[in-house]
């Protein structure tokens, strides 16, 4: 009996243990190891992306570095700085030397993170004008091999990161100085301190959590920026070699995960920036990135635990009833097993068998609980990370949309002044010629392609501009005679119908800017209608297929839209007029995607067009 009751305690234990504990480990292991693998992929992703953000930082800080340096030196060009001092012996003259020191001290007191030292040169080392009292030492060593560089660059030259004296890290920038020959007459030697401006961008921790950061390494494996975690003598004259620095030495560019150099494991993005002569190394610790699985793997190895826990006493107390209950018990373990569970055990006597027939059954509850809430977990996960991704995109977007408008902003009014300069003397011009002179067709021309241009650079910095909706309550149909009202004296003796169907509610917007929308819109219509054509105006409410929507449709006659153009049609500066500035439906899409509202356009060869703007009330 004891045999028996052994061997019965034995199978229902193994069979238990089977049907519980393996399949929370294997599915527990699998949702952390599948979880781990996704956040690995997507810490990847993201490391190269912080390591292209400063690599183009990096770049931008060398190319205003390089602006700086190639005013100075055109300015000595111009005052011809270095007519003296091209031979041994021969000096500037004062006057010139006092312009360059004062060039040379304005630009270090304008920035003086960036500039140590600034330095006038010829090409045999010789001191022309200087922001270092000392500057007589520059004539040998490191800075004469930066001019036989620049020399044999025939341009300028940045030097690798160097100690100087002081055991701090600088960076020498050396750009030539042409004379009116185009020859080198010598350069403009600038000393950057690494300390001020390199270590600002990269010690930036954005997107690198507790545990991330970025610095830059030698050809030699020593790091040449601050570290977060060493001090500036424990790097000075200390060789790195983990795998991320002995790989960018070696000039390969990658992503993985290693030991830093501070002895953790960490996900790293290496890469060789050869204009630095130096490697970028951004790195963010594996443990900070995979805190948030660890909970699952702690809730799976604490439930198997409590599983087998429980399985011991169950299986000796259920041993000494009969063999039927435990078989049928064994019988619902093995369709669990076989992935039933939703299986449960029908046994309603008040003895062993039957509480542990409850317990089974409560543990079935259980697992499916845990099972279904760790599957909403993975989806919320899921819905989280694509909702980041999605901020992500919109956000770089807007910087970028800032960037442009910033830019065409500042493009158009440098443009705007000479503009008027031109449409200023034509006009002078214009008067002193008479109507039948030779060239009054020409200057009526050139006034006329002035005015396009004018229009041109008005919808251009229109359109750069952020829109700002100051919205309120309005009805359509004051919006749309409004337009037609502003457009009288485009669509007089043309057809011009409005309609308007069912009970229109009212628009939550900004009146000037829906009132610019239907005009550029009914403006496009008129215009494709031609002069004996015909435009229809609907006002229907209801649009998509909302109770607190309105719809309005401008439909005109004339040629149609190809469906090549169709596809192109609110991209800026497309259009298919001889005097299109190409923006009147990008500016259209643009207001109204900012109001949340959309606008859609369908049109055949030869059988006109359909603008359809949706609009709805908050």
């Amino acid at each position: 009996m004891y045999r028996f009751k052994e061997k019965i305690s034995h199978r229902f234990f193994a069979a238990f243990f089977i049907v519980a504990v393996i399949p929370i480990v294997i599915m527990g292991l699998g949702l952390y190891r599948s979880a781990q693998k996704t956040l690995i992929d997507s810490a990847y992703t993201h490391i190269r992306t912080i390591a292209q953000d400063r690599a183009n930082t990096l770049h931008s800080w060398y190319e205003e570095r390089l602006g700086d340096v190639r005013v100075l030196s055109r300015m000595a060009a111009i005052g011809d700085l270095l007519s003296g001092g091209g031979a041994p012996g021969e000096k500037a003259s004062k006057e010139t030397q006092a312009a360059a020191v004062h060039d040379l001290f304005a630009l270090k007191r304008a920035k003086p993170l960036a500039y140590a030292d600034i330095h006038l040169i010829t090409l045999s080392g010789q001191v022309i004008a200087s922001t270092d009292p000392k500057s007589e030492m520059i004539v040998t060593g490191m800075y004469l091999e930066d001019l036989k560089n620049m020399e044999a660059a025939k341009g300028p030259v940045l030097s690798h990161l160097m100690q100087h004296s002081d055991r701090e890290w600088y960076i020498h920038l050396t750009v030539p100085v042409y004379s009116r020959d185009g020859k080198i007459k010598g350069a403009v030697f600038s000393v950057l301190d690494a300390l001020g401006t390199l270590d600002p961008i990269l010690s930036d921790r954005t997107g690198l959590g507790k545990s991330g950061e970025a610095y830059l390494v030698d050809k030699e494996g020593k790091i040449v920026t601050k570290s977060r975690f060493l001090t500036l003598a424990e790097t000075a004259n200390r060789r790195f070699k983990t795998r991320g620095i002995t790989s960018v030495i070696a000039r390969i560019n990658g992503v993985s995960i290693y030991r830093n150099y501070t002895g953790h494991e960490a996900v790293g993005c290496y890469r060789w920036l050869p204009l630095f002569h130096a490697g970028l190394l951004v790195e963010m610790g594996k443990s900070e990135i995979l805190a948030p699985v660890l909970a699952i793997r702690t809730a799976v190895l604490t439930t198997a635990a409590l599983v087998v826990l429980i399985c011991f006493p169950a299986a000796f107390l259920l041993s000494g009833q009969i063999s039927k209950p435990i078989i049928e018990m064994a019988e619902a373990s093995r369709e669990m097993a076989g992935g039933s569970i939703d299986r449960r055990i029908d046994y309603s006597r008040r003895d062993e068998i039957g509480t542990l027939s409850e317990s089974f059954n409560s543990m079935a509850e259980d697992l499916s609980s845990l099972i279904g809430s760790l599957k909403q977990k993975e989806i919320s996960l899921k819905e989280a990370y694509d909702e980041l991704m999605r901020t992500q995109e919109q956000l770089v977007q807007s910087e970028k949309m800032a960037a442009i408008g910033e830019l065409v902003a500042g493009v158009v009014h440098e443009m705007r002044n000479p503009l008027s300069s031109v449409k200023l003397n034509f006009q002078i011009i214009g008067r002193s010629l008479g109507r039948s002179a030779p060239l009054h067709e020409h200057y009526c021309i050139g006034l006329a392609q002035i005015a396009q241009l004018e229009k041109m650079l008005s919808s251009l910095l229109d359109y750069s501009k952020p829109i700002s909706v100051q919205k309120v309550r309005f009805e359509l149909e004051t919006i749309v005679s409004e337009s037609l009202v502003q457009l009288q004296p485009l669509v007089k003796a043309r057809t011009i119908e409005v309609k308007t169907e069912g009970a229109i509610a009212e628009v939550a917007g900004d009146p000037e800017q829906i009132r610019q929308v239907l005009t550029n819109v009914i403006k496009n219509a008129v215009e494709a209608a031609g002069e004996s054509g015909r435009v229809e105006v609907r006002i229907r409410a209801g649009g998509e297929n909302s109770h607190n929507s309105s719809l309005v449709e401008v439909i005109d006659n004339g040629p149609g839209i190809s469906e090549q153009d169709l596809k192109r049609i609110f991209l800026p500066f497309f259009t298919t007029k001889k005097e299109g500035t190409g923006l009147g439906l990008s500016i259209v899409k643009k207001i109204m995607e900012a109001h949340g509202f959309r606008v859609r356009v369908s049109s055949r060869e030869g059988t006109g067009a359909v603008v359809s703007l949706h609009f709805h009330s908050e």
